[in-house]
């Protein structure tokens, strides 16, 4: 079974109202892609970038690897979904949320299901710390150093691959008991 964890970045437009959206129907631009099949290593894209060219073969790239994935992991998976196909790419097979999956797991308690708190949850580290200053002043990922993007979403990439696992341990099961036959693993029908 292919099992490929995903994580994009975009840009993002201030609302209002103070907050933000880094939804693709507000003049939003994908900067970058980050994708790992488990067992191999973090590939990574740009796309949109002040600094950085986009990568050749980006979207060849990505697509190949996302027609090969039987499952596709993300942390807020809709956000990434949303964007793959705004962006033209193709993907219409079993999803994985580990937001949703951290839910499942809380059981009615109240606890963080942001992917910073979730793999700490875990014993691993999403490296929030690199672009916490330049969100706070408003920069998006368009303007942010290309090397900190990077290491930024590889360590995304690689963090909510790590929680997927560890819910699986949690849930005492494995991706392809899961999705192979979905029966075996019915409570956790939310979570695909």
């Amino acid at each position: 079974m292919n099992i490929l964890t995903l994580d994009v970045e975009t840009t993002h437009k201030e609302k209002s109202n103070g907050g933000t959206t880094a939804l693709p129907y507000f003049n939003n631009r994908l900067v970058s892609i980050g994708y790992k099949f488990m067992g191999l290593d973090t590939e990574y894209y740009c796309f949109y970038h002040a600094t950085q060219e986009p990568s050749k073969h980006g979207f060849y790239m990505v697509q190949k690897a996302l027609d090969q994935a039987d499952v596709l992991i993300g942390h807020n998976i809709k956000f990434d979904i949303t964007w793959l196909r705004e962006c033209n790419f193709k993907y219409d097979g079993a999803l994985y949320d580990t937001m949703v999956a951290e839910y499942v797991l809380a059981s009615a308690r109240r606890w963080s299901l942001g992917l910073k708190a979730v793999a700490e949850k875990y014993g691993t580290k999403k490296k929030k710390d690199l672009v916490d200053d330049y969100m706070k002043s408003g920069t998006t990922f368009y303007d942010i150093p290309y090397n900190i993007i990077e290491e930024y979403g590889i360590a995304d990439v690689e963090a909510t691959e790590k929680v997927a696992i560890e819910q699986m341990k949690a849930f005492g099961s494995t991706f392809e008991e899961l999705y192979d036959d979905p029966t075996t693993f019915a409570h956790t029908a939310s979570v695909v």
